[in-house]
């Protein structure tokens, strides 16, 4: 059914009619309560605003966001009618607050769906709040001035606050909710119209039931992954404040900082190292696209949660014709972690996915390029390959795999074609060789050789010895180091970094379902049915390979294994020979290979063990992320961003 087809639909206007009496009566309206602070208390203080329905206030309604830069921005979902306000009560200094200078709020803002709807500042704060017996109000002409005389300092809003609050913004609000919920159900109707009509993809009955668990399991990871996003502590997630520092700089600059500017004293980890020494380009996207939004979790993890969902959609839009597709993201809840929080790895695997993408779809750009004699006409289809190839020359060495496998499986193409043929596309792959280095060459030449000329190495290496803390600065005597680096010179054999430090047992674990700061894991019985689930996907892969006889296929299934074990060597050298490290995010470029793989298998899809397999990876996936990575992912009575 089109859009002009749903007009005509009188159940529509019943809830059109429905929804506008709802925002007329109770509105549902997203609010951001700013709070600056002058000077900046940033650090561990927290400021909590409590929201309630009711007169009372309970833990359950603590919304909490950690000070930063003297701004503590604190979003929730509220509900407008009459004469209600849902803001009872502010925290300003909730947590391991010692200090006893005075501490002044200088402004205070209200946005309700985006607009700023309220507002006070200076000395007219003290008519809209009172302290409680821990929170000394003094005079002051430049905001709302106390002490800290307690472990619960509070703001009680007066009267008149309750009475502008309430009066605030209302007709903006009734009218963007309204648009806002329409906008939401035409997208539900639609998307809903296109998942029926692309997973009516077979006539059995197995076939339907499985399609219609692999969308749950695809729709409930993407809401998870929202849910999961927008409410968890920054830092329960691996490195989130070295990255969102990165990102945080090119919110104002355009160009990769000078390693050795202390503009950036705050982006370095406890090793002395950088995210702004990478190539990657993550931090300059999510950067720009966070200025847009005022939630502090938003405002770095948009990009990744968007990168998501573009993904997904895409992998049910394909998934008919290229049912490989769905392996990449129904084999493992730790691919879907890593897009709740801000990591770079969700660009570079996204980058890896249309690589991979690529080379499936028969009329994919890369396949129209190769396809006969150079043409003017290929040219931008030659550029549009040259930046996604070289944005995986720019992701984490771990992804360079993926190169690698590209690299095999086109070679692989190659070899099958004969005489003039061969040479023809031998000269296409060299062009896009050619232009993926040209690509990269004048970034370093614009960034990098301006920097440091052909020193970077140096630069970094002195960096590191700069800001590293002394159990990781690179002169200090390797026993004096931390435990966690370089095992082999300190003389760590083989058989202890196997065995009591559990190396392959962590790194698998962790690649089937570990989440937080890798502190958060399921039992036993879980991680022993995912490795039963994945030998059983090969040995399905290798049943239908065999039906096959294919030469061809088999090479694949060589390059497959051989990327595989490229990936588990690059982790293994780092773990033993830099920084041990077993964790499975590194080694999540192995489900695009497994892909590749299920796709090259023309007969999987018909295969009723390798659906099973797929619904039962889904749905512990499901399982796993639901009951340990939601529950454990946000704190309890809270939502803070901390």
């Amino acid at each position: 059914m089109k859009i002009f087809d749903l007009l005509k639909n009188k159940k529509m206007y019943i809830v059109v009619a429905v929804w506008a009496l709802l925002c007329l009566l109770v509105t549902p309206v997203y609010t951001t309560v700013t709070v600056n602070f002058s000077p900046d208390p940033s650090g561990e203080a927290v400021t909590t605003v409590f929201t309630s329905l009711r007169e009372n206030v309970t833990s359950k309604g603590a919304r909490a966001r950690t000070i930063y830069e003297g701004v503590a921005r604190i979003s929730f979902y509220d509900i407008q009618y009459g004469k209600h306000c849902s803001v009872k009560r502010i925290d300003p200094l909730d947590e391991n607050w010692q200090n006893e200078e005075p501490v002044t709020i200088a402004e205070i803002r209200v946005h309700k769906n985006g607009l700023p709807v309220w507002e006070a500042s200076g000395s007219g704060l003290r008519e809209y709040f009172i302290g409680n017996e821990q929170t000394l109000i003094q005079d002051s002409e430049e905001g709302l001035t106390f002490y800290v005389q307690g472990n619960d300092s509070q703001l009680l809003p007066t009267e008149k606050f309750l009475q502008e609050f309430a009066a605030s913004g209302r007709l903006f609000s009734i009218v963007t909710s309204f648009c806002y919920g329409l906008a939401l159900m035409l997208a539900a109707y639609l998307l809903g119209k296109w998942f029926s009509k692309g997973f009516a993809l077979t006539e059995t009955a197995l076939g339907k039931v499985t399609y219609w668990i692999f969308l749950g399991g695809i729709l409930g990871a993407v809401l998870l992954c929202f849910y999961i996003g927008s409410r968890s502590p920054f830092w329960l997630n691996p490195d989130e404040y070295e990255v969102r520092a990165a990102v945080r700089y090119y919110r104002t600059h355009w160009l990769p900082p000078d390693l050795r500017s202390d503009e950036i004293a705050d982006a370095f980890a406890v090793y002395g190292t950088s995210r702004h020494s990478e190539f990657n380009t993550f931090y300059f996207w999510a950067g720009k696209i966070g200025q847009f939004f005022m939630d502090a979790a938003w405002q770095s993890r948009w990009l990744n949660m968007g990168l998501f969902v573009v993904m997904a959609a895409m992998v049910v839009k394909y998934c008919k014709k290229y049912f490989g597709l769905l392996s990449v993201l129904l084999l493992t809840p730790q691919l879907w972690f890593i897009y709740s929080y801000t990591t770079s790895d969700g660009l570079d695997f996204f980058w890896g996915f249309l690589c991979i993408f690529q080379l499936m779809k028969e009329n994919s750009t890369l396949n129209q390029v190769l396809e006969g004699k150079f043409s003017k006409k290929q040219i931008p289809g030659y550029l549009m390959l040259a930046f996604l190839f070289v944005n995986m020359f720019w992701a984490k060495v771990s992804f360079y795999p993926i190169l690698l496998f590209v690299f095999l499986i086109l070679l692989i193409r190659m070899f099958e074609k004969q005489g003039e043929e061969r040479k023809i596309l031998l000269k296409k792959y060299l062009i896009l060789v050619g232009l993926t280095f040209a690509i990269f060459a004048v970034r370093y030449m614009i960034t990098d050789f301006g920097y440091y000329g052909f020193d970077k190495y140096g630069v970094y290496n002195e960096v590191m010895e700069l800001r590293a803390t002394y159990e990781y600065k690179p002169s200090t005597p390797p026993l004096e180091q931390a435990g966690s680096i370089y095992l082999y010179n300190k003389g760590v054999p083989l058989n202890v970094f196997f065995g009591e430090m559990r190396f392959n047992q962590d790194l698998f674990n962790t690649f089937a379902g570990f989440f937080g700061n890798y502190n958060f894991g399921m039992e036993g019985w879980y991680y022993f049915a995912m490795a039963a689930l994945y030998l059983a996907l090969l040995g399905c892969l290798i049943y239908e390979l065999v039906r096959m006889k294919d030469k061809r296929k088999w090479l694949e299934f060589a390059a497959v294994i051989f990327c595989i074990g490229m990936q588990y060597l690059l982790v293994f050298i780092n773990g033993y020979f830099i920084d041990f490290q077993p964790q499975g995010r590194y080694m999540l470029p192995a489900l695009l290979y497994v892909a590749y793989l299920v796709y090259t298998c023309r007969e999987s899809k018909n295969n009723r063990a390798i659906r099973l397999i797929l619904c039962a990876t889904c749905m512990l996936s499901l399982y796993a992320y639901l009951t340990v990575g939601a529950v454990n992912m946000i704190p309890l009575n809270t939502s803070a961003i901390v």
